[in-house]
């Protein structure tokens, strides 16, 4: 459950806008001015999800980033104001869970952090997935581990929730819109093409265990499919 919330943000007025959107839906929200001092309030207080703006002093929301998912599987949504798609992807493969770019609705942010924390639920133990076995690829969702050839393979949830649909479904082509509802569910306001992202992703772990690895194949025009 997301109670605590950690937003790291240089503008006052647009943080005291979303600390009091935030505690109207009953969030507990600590804040910080600057990429450094969010750092140190993330170490001090191991809040349930991060909103991290990407332009920040000292520190940029970049780097703040990266250096949280290096410790912690902790959610992170990207503030920006950067409309490029470069830079939104930078945030997506330095492990960030969503982004969202300024100007936004605090309606919007709200629905995001909701539908991050159903995620985040715990399955009963009687509906929980039996591990995944294809060839040399093993999941085990209920305890969060992923192995290729016996060696272990870290991912984020969302990386492990696209890559189980895709091992699934096993030899046929999904599409990104069904990889999307098969891994986080129509509730989840990304677009497809955030999907080309944690494909990219996942590939580049894998082959970091291994580099002959080739089992995610593209489908041009298609989607993907796990051969």
């Amino acid at each position: 459950m997301i109670q605590r919330l950690l937003l790291v943000e240089d503008d006052r007025a647009l943080a005291g806008i979303l600390m009091a959107a935030l505690a109207e839906e009953g969030y507990a929200v600590e804040h910080a001015v600057d990429g450094a001092a969010g750092l140190r309030q993330f170490e001090a207080g191991a809040p349930d999800l991060v909103l991290l703006d990407v332009l920040l002093p000292e520190m940029d929301g970049l780097e703040v980033c990266r250096r949280i998912r290096a410790r912690s599987r902790v959610p992170i949504i990207l503030l920006t104001s950067r409309s490029a798609e470069v830079d939104r992807i930078n945030g997506l493969e330095l492990g960030a869970d969503d982004y969202m770019s300024k100007p936004f609705s605090t309606r919007e942010l709200c629905a995001r952090i909701r539908a991050i924390g159903r995620r985040l639920e715990p399955v009963p133990a009687a509906t929980v997935d039996a591990p995944l076995q294809v060839g040399e690829l093993r999941i085990d969702s209920a305890r969060f581990e992923i192995h290729w050839r016996n060696q272990p393979v870290v991912l984020t949830r969302s990386e492990l929730e696209l890559l189980s649909a895709l091992v699934r479904n096993a030899g046929l082509v999904l599409s990104r819109d069904r990889l999307l509802d098969l891994a986080r569910g129509s509730d989840v306001a990304i677009t497809d093409r955030t999907v080309d992202t944690f494909i990219k992703r996942i590939r580049k772990k894998l082959r970091e265990v291994d580099p002959d690895f080739d089992e995610i194949k593209t489908v041009f025009g298609v989607g993907y499919r796990y051969q």
